[in-house]
């Protein structure tokens, strides 16, 4: 029905009115039992897919299924119901930023081709008081959200670390696992935040927050996929070092020759690109691949990048990931995916015979 009707339809708007669209008619959907389960109906009957193989675990945060929303599709935190209606085990909301900033100017999200988005978003974002108030009324559902910290685009290098453990400290309540973005190929400078100490000093700022609200969540680092294996490795130390709990691989890539497979104009365009491309894809899972070599099971691994199918989720879990994330697919595929990649992998763990999901994190690279 998605691609049939709905998508039609949205596919009027620019890309950005047409997310935002989107995210406001899940938001929408919350208000009513009813309305949540029309929803489902939307979906196909493929969203709250459960079984037990399914089940994973990232550093002690259980989620009943892989899937998780990435971070940039609710970036306020007003849809987590909604996308939990359709199947994700998890949303992580973000960026979250200490206070609000516009971002870019529009337009900055452009869909290239079907399910490949080029964005330049820059961290837009109301600030985290008021990601905090629209959080409030999921506490009580129990659902695990992650909380991707960001950094103001005016806030002086020298000072990323406080801002980090100023928003982790304010949105400690709401998170279920938090996720250091220091990849954003549309924030000036920010990528230069992978260097070695300058992601020590984050990472020491965040666990601190952590301890002087309690204790410690499950924490993520976010990298870029044009980072080279030297500099890869260089965060794996840190990590390891530094009582992190995993890697989240990865952003969108500002690969100009991928951009420019899509038309003169984007190879050399700002921005980072996403979605289903082939060399995208590969070149996302190739770097699980090589983090699962170096850190095995010491790190955890959440798998981002050219995600739409079972097939292609199968393909990052074998690579080492241990769970999933997807942005650019649920405008491509539409609200079945998730229900449609659970389903896929359930049948796929019960064809083969294996126990749990977790038997295969890593069989590809291992070999």
């Amino acid at each position: 029905m998605y691609k049939e009707i709905i998508r039609p339809i949205l596919n009027k708007f620019d890309s950005e009115t047409f997310h935002d669209l989107a995210r406001e008619s899940l938001h929408l959907a919350e208000l009513t039992p009813i309305t949540l389960k029309l929803l489902e109906f939307l979906a196909d009957k493929h969203s709250r897919f459960e079984d037990k193989c399914l089940k994973t675990t990232l550093g002690g945060l259980e989620l009943e299924n892989p899937l998780i929303v990435g971070a940039g599709w609710d970036k306020a935190g007003r849809a987590v119901l909604g996308l939990w209606h359709i199947g994700f085990a998890s949303v992580e909301v973000g960026s979250v930023l200490e206070y609000g900033q516009p971002g870019n100017p529009k337009p900055r999200l452009f869909m290239v081709t079907s399910g490949v988005a080029i964005n330049w978003l820059a961290f837009n974002s109301p600030g985290m008081d008021v990601v905090a108030k629209n959080l409030d009324k999921y506490k009580s559902t129990g659902i695990p959200i992650g909380i991707s910290l960001g950094l103001n685009k005016d806030v002086d290098h020298r000072d990323a670390p406080k801002a980090y453990g100023t928003v982790a400290k304010r949105m400690y309540d709401y998170a279920g696992y938090f996720a250091i973005n220091v990849s954003s190929p549309n924030t000036p400078g920010l990528r230069k935040l992978q260097e070695k100490e300058r992601t020590v000093d984050i990472i020491k700022a965040v666990n601190q927050a952590m301890d002087e609200c309690g204790a410690r969540k499950p924490l993520f680092v976010k990298i870029a996929p044009d980072l080279s294996y030297e500099a890869v490795d260089e965060i794996l130390e840190v990590a390891l070092d530094h009582s992190v709990t995993g890697i989240i691989a990865s952003n969108t890539t500002v690969n100009p020759d991928l951009k420019g497979k899509y038309g003169t104009r984007w190879k050399n365009s700002p921005g980072g690109l996403s979605g289903d491309d082939e060399d995208y894809r590969k070149m996302t899972t190739d770097m699980i691949s090589h983090i699962y070599r170096q850190a095995g099971d010491k790190l955890d691994i959440i798998g981002v990048g050219g995600i739409k199918d079972s097939e292609t989720a199968l393909e990052k879990i074998k690579a080492g990931a241990k769970a999933l994330q997807l942005v650019t697919a649920i405008r491509g595929e539409g609200t079945a995916v998730a229900g449609k990649i659970n389903r896929g992998i359930s049948a796929y763990i019960e064809r083969e015979g294996i126990s749990s999901l977790e038997d295969i994190v890593g069989i590809d690279s291992s070999r």
